[in-house]
């Protein structure tokens, strides 16, 4: 059976005296006896800060903290995960959910943190960039790191351009690092249509499958849609017919549109290729019209070209 992990975001406040004896029990683990850190772990900077941390079976496996650095920048901290639990993806998925509760809730423009120098790569790979000299603490090397934090508000700005493409930037790393170590085509598709709609508030954001003839509803994030495309109907049939992109400005004026949704007003699909064919395509809608650009293009054929490699 597949274990059960629950990735958990709160305010110190808002803790049980069960999740905190949780949380300082793995601290304890990780740095007191397993690295031999002899340091007074309360040291003030939980009590306003945010606590990302996950459960299984009812045990805190692993955590860290969020915390005010100085104006416009937060640091994370405490990041640990007890040995058992290790090389299983969980310390990258608290990571992304710690980055999206920022970029959700929290209003700093950067995520700080120092990073032991064995670990410099994965968080390279999460978007952060180094940004001290290594030093020191308790005896063990470490290098600061920062991201920065791009936000949706950032659209209809003469940034957004920039923007959206340091967005596309970062969650291709966190695509990368999330499928590196998973082989299933599901599990993947579902992860990938999560970070895109997240990321960019999309209306609909998912996969169709080529099966036969048709393409079949995979994977996807937002209202229900068709659940079959009869190749070359609408802006996906069309798409795979084609073996290209297709951008759609006003889905109302795209000869054959398909209406899974009343609501949806422009469209972006990008077909993922192996071999010459087609096997699936990123479809995302949006309730705006003009949504999508050659900014969306190019990344989201990036990330179809990551796939494509993957599933080979």
């Amino acid at each position: 059976m597949t274990e059960s992990i629950k990735y958990i975001c709160k305010y110190f406040s808002d803790l049980s005296l069960e999740e905190l004896y949780g949380i300082l029990k793995v601290r304890a683990e990780v740095f007191v006896i397993g690295q031999k850190c002899l340091y007074i772990d309360p040291d003030g900077k939980d009590l306003d800060s945010v606590q990302v941390f996950a459960s299984s079976e009812g045990r805190i496996i692993a955590c860290l903290r969020i915390f005010r650095k100085e104006k416009d920048v937060l640091q994370i901290g405490r990041v640990a995960v007890i040995e058992p639990q290790r090389g299983k993806g969980i310390g990258l998925r608290m990571m992304q959910e710690a980055i999206h509760f920022v970029s959700e809730h929290l209003q700093e423009k950067k995520i700080y943190l120092e990073a032991q120098t064995y670990a410099i790569g994965f968080y390279e790979k999460l978007g952060f960039y180094t940004v001290s000299d290594e030093f020191l603490d308790e005896g063990i090397p470490h290098k600061g790191m920062e991201l920065d934090i791009c936000r949706d508000e950032s659209r209809g700005t003469k940034d957004t351009g920039r923007a959206k493409d340091e967005s596309y930037n970062l969650i291709y790393k966190q695509i990368e690092a999330l499928t590196s170590g998973e082989d299933d085509v599901i599990a993947n598709m579902s992860n990938i249509a999560a970070i895109l709609h997240s990321t960019f508030g999309f209306w609909w954001t998912g996969f169709y499958v080529v099966k036969g003839d048709e393409l079949v509803l995979g994977p996807f994030q937002g209202p229900i849609a068709c659940s079959r495309i009869p190749f070359g109907r609408g802006v996906c049939g069309t798409a795979w017919k084609r073996k290209e992109s297709i951008v759609v400005p006003d889905v109302e004026q795209f000869p054959g549109h398909i209406a899974c949704s009343s609501l949806s007003r422009s469209e972006i699909v990008v077909p993922v290729l192996r071999g010459g064919n087609v096997i699936d395509l990123i479809d995302i809608d949006s309730k705006e019209l003009n949504t999508f650009d050659g900014i969306d293009r190019e990344h989201l054929e990036r990330i179809a070209d990551l796939i494509g490699k993957k599933w080979q």
